[in-house]
């Protein structure tokens, strides 16, 4: 074999065609594929999409970042059901692309440490996060000051050197701090 067993990579069913090119790269040099982040870090909530996307990825094995056991419960009850992709899953998929492709952080933590300290893999995606989950986990008088700590970023780009998006966080934050404010504080 090669230098490498597998590679473990950010996947889900908003990837791009770069990065499904990695999981094709992996087929051809016979590399195992583990794919991190299926849910995105948290911002998709159609398990059974996700699930079924994966299904339909033949070398690709993925690890869920599991939270609770009913998240667990879930993947097992979609395993032994043998969730396929379907249409009513390919529409859910669809909306979520259309909201969440682009420019999103995807919260893998690549781009940490912050020199000024900031939660970067929250608060990139923090609009995203309270739409998706229970916002007032975000609102706490500690969450107002980690989102106000974005006044402090310098720009230095430690942040967008590391991203595997190739996105700027020092952008994305401005525009969250500012949804933050606006819609929320």
């Amino acid at each position: 074999c090669g230098l490498y067993e597998t590679v473990q990579y950010p996947l889900s069913y908003l990837s791009s065609e770069r990065d499904l090119a990695v999981v094709d790269a992996c087929r051809e040099n016979g590399v195992g594929f583990i794919a991190m982040k299926g849910m995105s870090g948290g911002l998709l909530s159609n398990a059974a999409a996700a699930h079924a996307y994966m299904r339909g990825l033949d070398i690709v094995v993925p690890i869920w970042g599991i939270e609770k056991m009913s998240e667990l419960e879930d993947f097992l009850r979609f395993e032994a059901q043998g969730v396929e992709m379907n249409d009513a899953l390919r529409a859910d998929i669809e909306k979520d692309r259309a909201e969440l492709t682009g420019s999103f952080c995807r919260g893998c933590g690549y781009c940490l440490p912050c020199p000024v300290d900031i939660p970067i893999s929250i608060a990139a995606r923090l609009s995203y996060l309270m739409k998706r989950s229970v916002a007032s986990n975000y609102l706490t008088p500690e969450w107002q000051d980690r989102m106000e700590n974005i006044t402090n970023c310098t720009e230095c780009g430690q942040c967008a050197s590391r991203c595997p998006y190739d996105l700027k966080p020092y952008e994305l934050l401005k525009v969250q701090l500012g949804l933050y404010r606006e819609h929320f504080v």
